[in-house]
């Protein structure tokens, strides 16, 4: 794959968090457990590109998050990432114009993992599975196997509001 597919990422990012962390750091929100665009034990922090999707991204795992959760506005200086919301980006790597392939997850693990390896970003940039039809909106998904890396690249958490959650039960 061709290292032009990368570049830098600077702005600021949004993530809901459940209150009772012990700290504001980011390392806190590290997670290794598999998801979208990391499999089990690779060390992964997901990030929202704005609030409202930090908040969407947060009700499609309820079952992370306690009685009490609040957004934190974050700014990221990643030295380089890899856009796959951009179909020049995309194409070189046999990805699908059409987003939904990030529906499935296989797919992305496979892709992100292959990022991974590479060494060419420390992050992806990727469409939101709960926005697809708003290609403007997007996740940041952080290589995180480099702890002090993480600590440069993600910093000034702050929080922006306290949440009420109620999750009904089934």
């Amino acid at each position: 794959m061709p290292s032009s597919l990368a570049s830098p990422f600077r702005g600021r990012a949004w993530v809901c968090r459940d209150e009772g962390l012990p700290s504001d750091s980011p390392l806190d929100l590290i997670s290794d457990k598999s998801n979208r665009w990391n499999g089990e034990g690779e060390p992964t922090l997901y990030l929202s590109g704005d609030p409202a999707l930090a908040l969407v991204e947060c009700a499609r795992h309820p079952d992370d998050l306690k009685d009490r959760s609040c957004v934190l506005q974050v700014d990221v200086k990643i030295p380089m990432a890899v856009d796959l919301r951009d179909r020049e980006v995309r194409s070189p790597m046999s990805l699908p114009d059409d987003l939904t392939w990030v529906l499935d997850r296989d797919r992305t693990q496979a892709v992100a993992a292959s990022l991974r390896r590479s060494r060419m970003c420390d992050a992806l940039v990727v469409p939101s599975a709960g926005a697809l039809d708003q290609d403007d909106r997007y996740n940041l998904v952080i290589f995180a196997g480099d702890r002090d890396l993480v600590s440069r690249m993600v910093a000034a958490l702050r929080p922006v509001g306290e949440l009420q959650l109620s999750v009904a039960a089934p």
